[in-house]
């Protein structure tokens, strides 16, 4: 893995995931990260909502920009004091908006990882309030980080899937999972509740897996989402994986928002991979 893109907002997930990846670095092994400031202010912006509805002046909008480069030289610096040498920090700024820099950044950079942070508070920052977006435009993997994540080695990775679509598994070779292959405990999850044969399943796994440390593992709790949580905090795994597909495994086994799913993962960071 070579480039890691990160959006910025002010929000306390965007800082908690500018410290995860400074703690990372040397695992994630990547030599060069993009951080991402929007400028964008939008034409229903400049009105305060007061009896007046006063408008912002150019001279305070041009105020706001500045700020937000500030901002984003201040970061940069911060990073450069924090990862190895090695590492170039470079940032983009743009005046569209966030959803439509972002695709047009991963069209000319072709990052390897777009890492967004997801604060656990509602209506706390824009990344936040636009994170089901901000996932589904992005045509390469996401690393979503909770605010209250804290950087772990990736060891124990948890992979809630549906054994009807193991075709979709090749997407799990993933470059950020080679550093770690001969380390790695991968509980694989059904999604289905019922009862299986898991010895089927391990001789499926075994020839799809053939180099991974791996177990079969599903619940019986009536809700999936639940006991995939549950399991992720009885065996205390540092990654939670969703496969690519028409509908991840949040959407699919619950009908609710991955935001929704992710905001009950506690700690748990989630890597959504995509479709290649």
């Amino acid at each position: 893995m070579n480039t890691i893109l990160i959006p910025l907002d002010y929000a306390s997930g965007t800082q908690n995931a500018l410290r995860y990846v400074s703690a990372a670095h040397q695992n994630l092994s990547f030599i060069r990260l993009i951080l991402l400031k929007s400028t964008y202010t939008s034409v229903f912006q400049p009105i305060i909502s007061t009896a007046e509805y006063l408008c912002l002046d150019g001279d305070t909008l041009e105020a706001g920009r500045k700020e937000s480069v500030e901002y984003l030289d201040k970061v940069t610096k911060e990073l450069a004091n924090s990862v190895l040498k090695e590492v170039t920090i470079d940032h983009a700024i743009s005046e569209l908006p966030l959803a439509r820099a972002l695709v047009q950044l991963i069209r000319q950079e072709s990052p390897d990882l777009l890492i967004l942070g997801n604060s656990q508070e509602s209506k706390e920052g824009y990344i936040n309030d636009n994170l089901i977006e901000l996932v589904t435009i992005s045509k390469i993997p996401v690393l979503v980080v909770p605010s209250n994540a804290t950087y772990r080695k990736i060891r124990k990775v948890l992979l809630p899937m549906d054994f009807e679509e193991l075709n979709r598994l090749e997407a799990f070779l993933h470059p950020l999972f080679s550093t770690y292959k001969d380390e790695l405990i991968l509980h694989v999850f059904s999604i289905k509740k019922q009862q299986r044969d898991l010895m089927e399943d391990r001789n499926k796994l075994s020839v799809l897996l053939p180099d991974l440390n791996f177990s079969v593992d599903y619940t019986d709790n009536d809700d999936i989402l639940d006991g995939i949580l549950e399991f992720a905090e009885k065996k205390d795994v540092d990654l939670i994986v969703s496969l690519p597909g028409k509908y991840n495994f949040f959407k699919k086994i619950t009908h609710r928002s991955i935001t929704h799913a992710i905001a009950h993962n506690s700690n748990r960071p989630v890597l959504i991979l995509k479709q290649t």
